[in-house]
């Protein structure tokens, strides 16, 4: 549902979490799905509200802004090649080694709730986590959110 129109990286290859936001935000607006002010409400939201968090064994980020500037709902994925920083959400001070980077583009609060508890549960389990950043292609990653309910 979320993961439809299949805006996915792979080993995507960036210098920076600014790189990468971009990267995402810029591939949900070509598709049309989001307005072109998503992408600075990503990076603006992203300095007052950190996404990153600790996770075993790879550090994840959720940026999300707001949903009226979404136009279709939509979760973008990407895995890095190398890790990024992000700030830890909760704490501008600490810094996050982000890996996988689950992008938002949703329009309903209850979406974005139940879709955050999905994932959430996905984050504490470090078995599932490797499985994500091992994904090296659309088929791998479509037959993983099968498996575990999110397509």
């Amino acid at each position: 549902m979320f993961f439809d129109r299949k805006i996915t990286f792979f080993n995507l290859e960036v210098a920076d979490q600014m790189e990468a936001l971009k990267t995402m935000a810029n591939k949900l607006y070509e598709a049309d799905l989001v307005k072109s002010s998503f992408q600075t409400g990503i990076l603006e939201r992203e300095k007052a509200f950190p996404t990153g968090l600790f996770a075993i064994p790879y550090g994840i980020a959720i940026p999300h802004t707001d949903a009226n500037k979404v136009k279709v709902p939509q979760i973008a994925f990407a895995s890095l090649k190398n890790p990024v920083r992000f700030k830890q959400m909760g704490n501008h001070t600490n810094d996050v080694d982000v890996s996988l980077i689950f992008m938002l583009a949703l329009k309903k609060a209850e979406d974005q709730l139940n879709m955050l508890q999905k994932l959430m549960d996905i984050f504490q389990d470090p078995k599932l986590l490797a499985e994500f950043a091992h994904c090296q292609n659309q088929q791998n990653f479509d037959e993983l959110l099968n498996r575990i309910g999110l397509e």
